[in-house]
C-alpha cells in the first residue's frame, strides 16, 4: 500500500478505520456512534483525528454503495475489496498481527 509518510495513515489505521464501519454498518450506523469510535481511535493514534477518521468511513460508505461516489484512496478501495467478506472478529485478529 502506499500511503503518504507523514498522512498519519498506514495498513493498521487503514484497517482500524474499516472495522469502525464494518461495526457500524452491521448495527445499522445507528446516531453518534461513529463519532464516539472515530473520537476513541484518534486517541490512540497519532497525526489522524475524529474527523479524518470519519471522513475514511464516509469513504468506505461510498464503497459499499450506502453513500454517493467519492475520491476514496485507492488504499481503501482495496481493503474495502479485500476484507468485505471478512467477519469483524476475522478483522480484529487480523489488527492484532499488525
Amino acid at each position: 500500500m502506499a500511503f503518504k509518510e507523514f498522512s498519519g495513515w498506514n495498513e493498521k489505521t487503514e484497517l482500524q478505520a474499516y472495522v469502525i464501519f464494518r461495526k457500524l454498518y452491521e448495527k445499522g450506523f445507528p446516531r453518534g456512534i461513529q463519532s464516539k469510535l472515530c473520537k476513541e481511535l484518534a486517541n490512540e493514534v497519532e497525526l489522524l483525528d475524529a474527523g479524518n477518521i470519519s471522513a475514511k468511513i464516509c469513504n468506505y460508505k461510498s464503497e459499499a454503495g450506502i453513500n454517493n461516489p467519492s475520491r476514496s484512496s485507492i488504499d481503501t478501495k482495496t481493503n474495502y475489496l479485500k476484507y468485505k467478506e471478512y467477519s469483524i472478529k476475522e478483522l480484529e485478529k487480523l489488527l492484532e498481527s499488525l
